[in-house]
């Protein structure tokens, strides 16, 4: 894999990841911009919020995609060489990534990547991107705590890829990613040890905005 090739796999996956879906379909079906409710966050949990189970479930799916599609695309290159093919992966990964977080087209705000993130993982390893999903959905089931899931499905991404034996490349990668998680929620953090995070339910969240987005 020449770096030029890496490059490229990373900044055509970062303009696809950076497509605001959860502003485009808040717009487009609601005729409302999510990052002025809730939140203000773009990606899945807000849209939830601001958007219904319909408009959230949809921004998770294309949230979803922008890491899935990317990473699968990237691996119909080098399939000579399994391991410089899923460096290439990751490459994709890092870049789609990145862009929901810090998007070209919103002045490089966007999201806290969870949803793109499960997506690249979704791609190379769906069994662990599946158990993470498990627990973050048993996670808001038990607590409507959206942050607190994804900060728990983060650390388990890392800890999921040690046990199931994965290579360095894919390790170092879930860390990194688990890592970003993290710090994108730093300041759900702080609520959630003062108290104040915002739950997933829109009742509790309807005329209440937080900015998140920053």
């Amino acid at each position: 894999m020449t770096i030029a090739t890496a490059i490229a796999a990373i900044a055509l996956s970062y303009l696809l990841g950076s497509i605001p879906f959860g502003v485009i379909i808040g717009k487009t079906f609601k005729g409302i911009d999510i990052r002025t409710t809730g939140s203000g966050n773009i990606g899945t949990s807000n849209a939830f919020r601001a958007l219904g189970p319909a408009g959230g479930s949809l921004v998770f799916l294309a949230d979803t995609l922008k890491g899935t599609l990317p990473a699968i695309a990237a691996g119909f290159f080098w399939t000579s060489s399994p391991d410089i093919q899923t460096l290439l992966q990751i490459a994709a990964g890092i870049g789609a990534i990145l862009g929901h977080n810090f998007s070209i087209f919103l002045k490089f705000k966007g999201g806290k990547g969870i949803a793109t993130s499960f997506g690249v993982f979704l791609a190379l390893n769906w069994q662990i991107a599946l158990i993470c999903l498990a627990i973050w959905l048993i996670i808001v089931g038990v607590t409507k705590i959206s942050s607190l899931a994804s900060i728990t499905a983060a650390i388990a991404l890392p800890t999921l890829a040690f046990c199931m034996n994965e290579n360095v490349a894919f390790k170092t990668f879930a860390i990194i990613a688990a890592l970003l998680g993290i710090w994108m929620h730093r300041e759900n953090i702080k609520r959630l040890l003062n108290g104040s995070e915002l739950k997933m339910s829109t009742k509790e969240t309807k005329n209440v905005t937080v900015k998140d987005n920053k």
